[in-house]
């Protein structure tokens, strides 16, 4: 019985933090919120999906430098270049590179 639970409790768990990063994700993305409550955000995500495992969107991982904590301007706080077969995007702030590979 005691084996049952503790599989609806992890998959509530799993739900909670899934649901918890979305939420998350739409206050990264939407311009509404000031920078300050947008870098929380940022934080917490990364806490939440390092704790349970769950990822953040692909297009939500684009906007957020991951070494500083910090949501990214693109223009004002990073710079973008592409390459041969990559995109490298850097932000200004900590001048860390994170390299894509280009889809097609």
């Amino acid at each position: 019985m005691s084996g049952r639970r503790r599989s609806k409790d992890s998959l509530r768990r799993k739900n909670r933090s899934k649901k918890a990063i979305s939420q998350l994700s739409n206050i990264i993305e939407s311009p509404n919120f000031s920078l300050k409550v947008r870098n929380i955000a940022v934080r917490d995500s990364l806490k939440i999906s390092k704790r349970h495992g769950q990822g953040c969107e692909p297009n939500v991982r684009i906007i957020f430098c991951k070494v500083c904590k910090s949501v990214m301007n693109f223009g004002s706080d990073s710079r973008i270049r592409i390459r041969k077969s990559s995109v490298i995007t850097t932000c200004e702030r900590c001048n860390s590179k994170v390299r894509r590979p280009i889809r097609r």
